[in-house]
């Protein structure tokens, strides 16, 4: 039995469809405290409403379960790294301690998702997965709340045997994330989208725009996942799963612009930037592709279509 914690989000859904697809006996626990959710596909699967900061609530969950995703955190963008530190760092840490708990008493592998914010004062660029331990931990809670799951991960492993993958999504997107109202709280694909769709003009961004990412398709992501948490090269090991191709904000802002057919000429303002908004998070994806065979397919291009394309159909048309 596999289990996906925080299964009803943004990349927990992705990861439940990619293991469906794959033929898996699946149980989901989700709160359902983002009110956005993306329900199993499948009757089939096995849903459970939990808790996960409640020990007994998790344990119960854990039982007769082999491996582990674990996806549930308190998440949202920049605004959001900023207006709940506290609730972050707290819920967060929570989840892990009743999680890895479970995991010692059922003897649950945990594939840990953890985030390319761990990276977020490197000087390595681009970033190795052992640039984590050569680079100043993170400043902000959410960086810092998934630096400290990995050393879960870690510290478990050493003490009570528990096996681990952890993976390091680097900016997901795709059908099925929503943007939020406030700028700043949902991710930079899906707040752009929703501006240049609604017909904003000129486009506001925030900060100065050069801010440098790598953007990776949701079914990439998964995929990603998916292989490393189950492939027995995976074992005990970090990836960093992501595109490897940096584009600038504004060239992603032009971009997005010109696939939604927007006739006047391209032009930005920029708000005033968050603080910590990191410059440059570009990884080193070797070490994913060299071990475990896996590369992300979609094109930036086309994914950006296929968000686009969703977002028109169940976003602004509601």
């Amino acid at each position: 039995m596999i289990l996906v914690t925080g299964g009803a989000g943004f990349i927990g859904s992705a990861v439940v469809r990619r293991l469906l697809q794959d033929g898996h006996d699946l149980r989901v626990v989700d709160d359902l405290s983002k009110g956005q959710v993306n329900p199993p596909p499948d009757a089939s699967v096995e849903f459970m409403k939990v808790d996960l900061r409640d020990k007994g609530q998790t344990a119960a969950v854990f039982k007769g379960v082999d491996v582990c995703f674990h996806l549930a955190a308190k998440i949202g963008g920049i605004r959001y790294f900023h207006d709940y530190p506290a609730t972050i760092l707290d819920d967060n840490n929570a989840m892990l301690s009743s999680v890895f708990s479970a995991a010692v008493k059922h003897g649950t592998k945990i594939v840990y998702i953890s985030s390319s914010m761990v990276f977020e004062r490197t000087n390595i660029i681009p970033s190795p997965e052992d640039a984590v331990l050569d680079s100043p931990p993170p400043v902000t809670h959410y960086g810092f709340s998934k630096l400290v799951g990995e050393y879960y991960c870690r510290a478990f492993h050493e003490q009570h045997g528990v096996h681990y993958t952890i993976c390091r999504p680097f900016n997901p997107y795709g059908p099925g994330e929503q943007p939020e109202d406030e700028p700043g709280m949902a991710h930079v694909i899906p707040d752009i989208c929703k501006k240049v769709l609604r017909g904003d003009y000129p486009l506001e961004i925030m900060g100065s725009g050069q801010q440098q990412r790598c953007f990776t398709y949701i079914d990439d992501i998964a995929g990603g996942i998916v292989t490393a948490g189950l492939a027995a090269e995976g074992d005990n090991e970090d990836f960093n799963i992501s595109e490897d191709t940096p584009i600038t904000i504004t060239e992603l802002a032009q971009k997005i612009w010109q696939i939604c057919g927007r006739s006047e000429p391209f032009q930005v303002v920029h708000a005033t930037p968050l603080e910590h908004d990191t410059p440059r998070a570009i990884p080193d994806a070797t070490k994913s592709a060299r071990v475990l065979d896996w590369r992300p397919k979609m094109t930036l291009d086309e994914g950006l279509r296929r968000t686009l394309d969703w977002m028109r159909m169940f976003v602004l048309a509601a």
